[in-house]
């Protein structure tokens, strides 16, 4: 995302697709976001994988090991299941 910053802001999306979404480490998602955007649409499955990061105790310690995905199902967040 950060390479393509730019190339962001320049599109301006009003809606962001992430596949595999539980997979994602929720600052990377946040970095896609700006200010036009209106819709968010994750895709995945959030009992599946977890994000990887590069020090487990940093991950374990601040909850970064947590996709934005699997935090907004665990608040009661509006999902569906197939």
């Amino acid at each position: 995302v950060a390479k393509l910053a730019s190339l962001l802001r320049a599109l301006a999306p009003e809606v962001v697709v992430v596949e595999e979404a539980a997979e994602v480490l929720e600052s990377h998602i946040l970095a896609a976001l700006g200010p036009t955007t209106r819709h968010l649409i994750l895709i995945g499955d959030h009992l599946q994988l977890r994000p990887a990061t590069a020090v487990y105790q940093l991950a374990r310690r601040y909850g970064l090991d947590v996709s934005m995905f699997e935090r907004l199902v665990g608040a009661g967040g509006e999902h569906a299941g197939l």
